[in-house]
């Protein structure tokens, strides 16, 4: 029941630049596009810094990743993540956003990237603007259903009458 204080968002565990940096790779993993807008749009950077506060074991793993995007970075072009041109910035993702291509040097941020990655999806895809990306249609009244589609039915190797057929329970 309470409304969302107006005004700029305060994040709890991310420093400022931490926090410069995560909306930075949250747009960078989901950006704005014709069909829906950006993760910043979304409130992931927001979700994030929620789940960093509930999640203290996911705290490490995300302080530490983003450090470590910030070394690579300064190694390979010597100014930290956000401060890199669009092309730097992708140039450093590229190394670790394919786990399978991925060079044995850099395991710690292709782990990072996948937790990164997964919390941005989750963020994304259960806010109001990732819900109508996806076309969900849950939690709305319809008139009528007529069950499965039969070749999603035959796919499952199922049919209305054993899906309707009562087994009857045993009680011990």
């Amino acid at each position: 029941g309470q409304k969302p204080t107006p005004g700029v968002y305060k994040p709890r565990f991310f420093t400022p630049h931490e926090w410069r940096t995560v909306r930075v790779l949250t747009d960078l993993i989901i950006p704005r596009d014709a069909r829906s807008g950006s993760a910043t749009e979304a409130g992931v950077p927001e979700f994030m810094d929620f789940m960093m506060i509930d999640r203290e074991s996911m705290q490490p793993q995300m302080r530490g990743g983003l450090r470590w995007l910030d070394n690579r970075s300064n190694r390979n072009f010597g100014k930290r993540f956000i401060a890199l041109t669009a092309k730097q910035q992708t140039d450093v993702l590229d190394e670790i956003a394919y786990p399978d291509k991925a060079a044995s040097d850099v395991s710690h941020g292709v782990s990072f990237f996948n937790f990164f990655r997964d919390l941005t999806a989750a963020g994304f895809f259960s806010s109001k603007i990732g819900v109508k990306d996806i076309g969900y249609m849950g939690n709305e009244w319809r008139q009528g259903w007529d069950g499965c589609p039969p070749a999603a039915m035959q796919r499952l190797g199922v049919s209305h009458e054993l899906m309707n057929s009562r087994i009857p329970i045993q009680r011990g």
